[in-house]
């Protein structure tokens, strides 16, 4: 399902525990998303014993016991906790999962978030935008590597779940096999007004609609935006109470509607949607439910899919009629409307000309093509060049 065959194996999920259990959940990184979902796991009568890390030590203790007295505060009484580290500092890091040892770990930790150019005057932005989401990978890829190196040191073997860039960081890090077992969003985003716009077509109660969506992180982003997947390819499967009814449906007038009726608040306040989507992975592995999620990423696969989660373990589960070739297929060409040709088995990535030229353009930033090896220095340049970009473009008082 990956655009590469990895040179070690991926890291394996764990066994899945007896469900009264008490989940030990590791969040790195206390940004906006992190802090969405610490704060939400906390609120459940399951046992669970919470621990968020992050840099700076006034947001960590703040965050902590902000989602401590609200938790106590409506009858929850779960364990949290906190600890510092910086992912660059990949020994410590592992320190910390080692102390922890948890059975979920969450990162939740990007160099940039994806709204950051949104703030950004207008214009700069939409010129940027253009660019879309490939050219940062970096900014995504290396955390996560840093992090997953730390996982690998610490001894532990949690099930890791990741929300940078899942769609592409994963199948790059497959090579080596670091790759998180799954991730969170993106395709999963979508999927609630999807499920909204069939069962208000039809009529039925939203629990008897069951949507089934493979799409990558380009068709996911456009999707709530434009109501179709654009130059890119998609897949959906819809049934109801159990019988598809997939022919049935006039799926693009459905999928039109998305932004129109049946849209919501986007950029950083719509990343509560990112946020639930996130839980709606967390919490099955946390309580040790089986369920059917979306996620992308999953196991390193390109993309994202509908996901069957089984005794804690991921399991890609497509839409009916669906083989693995055509979902790989599907998700191959949204890779390249966001901006990458191909990921190499040696985990190199080739950019896509027209991405990488809005890039080179706005930012001065060029790279056509990115060993493993390079991402750091990578990212480091394109962190430089975006602060330059932003004092350039910003209006003076």
């Amino acid at each position: 399902m990956s655009t590469a065959s990895p040179s070690a194996a991926p890291l394996a999920p764990p066994a899945g525990r007896a469900d009264e259990t008490p989940r030990r959940i590791m969040v790195l990184g206390a940004g906006d998303l992190g802090r969405r979902a610490f704060h939400e796991l906390a609120h459940s009568h399951r046992p669970r014993d919470l621990q968020l890390v992050g840099r700076d030590e006034d947001t960590v203790v703040r965050a902590t016991n902000l989602t401590r007295f609200c938790a106590a505060q409506r009858g929850y009484t779960p364990t949290v906790g906190h600890a510092l580290t910086d992912l660059t500092d990949v020994a410590r890091t592992a320190e910390r999962i080692a102390a922890f040892r948890p059975d979920i770990l969450f990162l939740a930790a990007s160099y940039q978030s994806w709204w950051v150019i949104s703030t950004l005057e207008q214009a700069a932005f939409r010129r940027l935008y253009a660019a879309n989401y490939g050219p940062w990978l970096p900014m995504h890829l290396v955390p996560v590597m840093k992090a997953m190196e730390a996982v690998r040191f610490s001894g532990v073997e949690p099930l890791v779940v990741n929300a940078a860039y899942p769609d592409a960081v994963h199948p790059v890090l497959h090579t080596v096999g670091l790759s998180p077992h799954l991730g969170i969003g993106n395709v999963a985003n979508n999927v609630p007004g999807i499920t909204a716009a069939v069962a208000d077509e039809l009529r039925r109660p939203t629990r008897e609609v069951e949507v089934r969506l493979v799409a990558h992180h380009y068709v996911s982003h456009r999707l709530s935006r434009h109501g179709d997947s654009g130059p890119a390819e998609m897949g959906l499967g819809v049934r109801v109470d159990g019988r598809d009814v997939t022919d049935e449906l006039d799926l693009p007038a459905l999928l039109a509607r998305l932004p129109e009726r049946y849209r919501r608040t986007g950029g950083l306040p719509g990343q509560a949607m990112t946020a639930a989507s996130a839980l709606s992975v967390l919490e099955p592995l946390a309580d040790g439910r089986d369920a059917l999620v979306h996620a992308p990423g999953t196991l390193g696969a390109t993309g994202g899919h509908p996901v069957a989660l089984r005794s804690g373990e991921p399991r890609i589960d497509l839409p009916d009629g669906m083989t693995a070739e055509q979902a790989h297929a599907i998700n191959l060409s949204g890779q390249v409307q966001d901006g990458i040709t191909e990921i190499r088995p040696d985990g190199t990535v080739v950019f896509e000309p027209a991405s990488m030229a809005v890039m080179t353009a706005e930012l001065g930033y060029e790279c056509a093509e990115m060993k493993l090896s390079d991402a750091e220095d990578r990212a480091r340049e394109i962190s430089d060049r975006f602060a330059a970009h932003r004092t350039r473009t910003t209006p003076t008082p």
